[in-house]
């Protein structure tokens, strides 16, 4: 008997309901004095009980004077296994958001893994693209073609990418590949790419938000120039 108390506790139900829902399906139907009796819950608390088990809708209750009966166990398993689904199916959609909130996070990759992390973060964006670099780099333009997300380039090259918004940058020249990647309005990859590629990823409210603002003020600098297509 212990272990069904402590097996119906799991699915959100106190101690005294667990025994008063027991003793009703053990003996059927019962008075407020023969539930205590046989469930050992105190005749005080026994009301109480098994109103919450009736608001649960596990327990009903009939005739003069008052007695009180479980559901059947096939109706009780099913109730309890919508619950289970309910409760996977919370945590199926908050798990995720709760990760997405979590506190900022940085990390560096060197060499060819340093941009398959970008290719990757860009391939896989579901929202936007927004990318600020003096050159970009091939690699980056062929993953935006595999992208389904909107893409906005500000780069010395833009006008030779095909994205839904080009910015060139005229007054920027260097064959040193560097800039910035914005993922989602989530994820920020700083990359430095001339010989040994770097690439600093990192991801936070906060974080986003400082580059953010800082894509947004060299878009509507003049060292830009948006091309109309």
């Amino acid at each position: 008997m212990k272990k069904l108390v402590e097996a119906l506790k799991t699915f959100g139900l106190s101690e005294y309901e667990a025994k008063v829902l027991l003793a009703l399906i053990a003996k059927g139907e019962l008075t407020a004095k023969e539930i205590s009796e046989y469930s050992g819950v105190p005749r005080t608390s026994v009301y109480d009980v098994i109103k919450s088990l009736m608001d649960k809708g596990l327990v009903e209750s009939y005739g003069k004077p008052m007695k009180f009966k479980a559901l059947n166990s096939e109706d009780l398993m099913r109730i309890f296994s919508k619950k289970v689904e309910e409760n996977l199916r919370f945590l199926r959609e908050e798990l995720p958001a709760i990760e997405r909130e979590k506190t900022e996070e940085v990390k560096v990759y060197r060499g060819e893994l340093a941009m398959d992390k970008i290719v990757e973060l860009i391939k896989d964006a579901k929202d936007e693209v927004l990318i600020i670099a003096s050159h970009v780099p091939e690699e980056m333009i062929d993953a935006l073609k595999m992208t389904k997300a909107k893409v906005t380039i500000c780069a010395t090259n833009a006008d030779k990418i095909d994205a839904d918004s080009v910015y060139v940058l005229r007054k920027f020249k260097t064959e040193f590949r560097h800039g910035m990647v914005l993922i989602d309005d989530r994820v920020v990859a700083i990359f430095f790419k001339d010989g040994t590629s770097l690439a600093v990823i990192g991801s936070g409210e906060d974080y986003v938000l400082l580059y953010k603002m800082l894509a947004e003020s060299i878009l509507n600098s003049d060292l830009v120039e948006r091309v109309k297509r």
